[in-house]
């Protein structure tokens, strides 16, 4: 047998049949990685498990259930106050819509007509001055600039996922 298999079945902690055992005696002989991973073994047989204290886990559930209830009681306050912020908000930004099309409201869809197409219109002036100024840019700028700043924006993000990443492990941690 082969110190593969003797390492496999001591980090394993599986039991080993008679032929197997006295195998295994002579590879710890050999080896010490081995004969270090089979003495942590019977120091770990050895710990006795330490017990919870009384009414451990019916504390502990019932902390983690006034946790939990706390914090749906915190997420229906945070979104209640983000809706009434949000209501006010539309009601202040759209109160001289209301009161123009309270006047007039041939006037008020008129106007809103002329509005969208203005700004479907500025959209495509837009789009198109965006297509010259890459075509323009494109032509200034050499392969490697781009790719280098193509690369500075993908590790730039890397990295801001990476430390979402990590806050989140944070907060699930406590």
């Amino acid at each position: 047998m082969n110190h593969r298999f003797f390492e496999q079945k001591l980090l394993q902690d599986e039991a080993f049949n008679a032929e197997e055992e006295r195998a295994l005696q002579e590879h710890l002989l050999d080896c010490a990685d081995c004969a270090a991973l089979a003495e942590v073994n019977f120091a770990l047989r050895q710990v006795q498990m330490a017990t919870p204290a009384e009414g451990f886990s019916e504390r502990f559930s019932a902390r983690l259930a006034a946790r939990r209830k706390a914090e749906k009681r915190r997420y229906l306050f945070g979104g209640l106050i983000l809706l009434t912020v949000s209501i006010a908000v539309l009601v202040l930004l759209a109160s001289p819509v209301i009161s123009a099309s309270m006047a007039s409201p041939s006037r008020f869809f008129i106007n809103l007509l002329s509005n969208l197409a203005a700004a479907f219109s500025l959209m495509r002036v837009m789009g198109e001055v965006g297509q010259v100024v890459f075509r323009i840019t494109a032509g200034f700028i050499p392969a490697s600039g781009w790719l280098f700043t193509l690369a500075f924006w993908g590790g730039l993000t890397f990295f801001w996922l990476s430390s979402l990443q990590k806050a989140n492990a944070r907060v699930q941690a406590l």
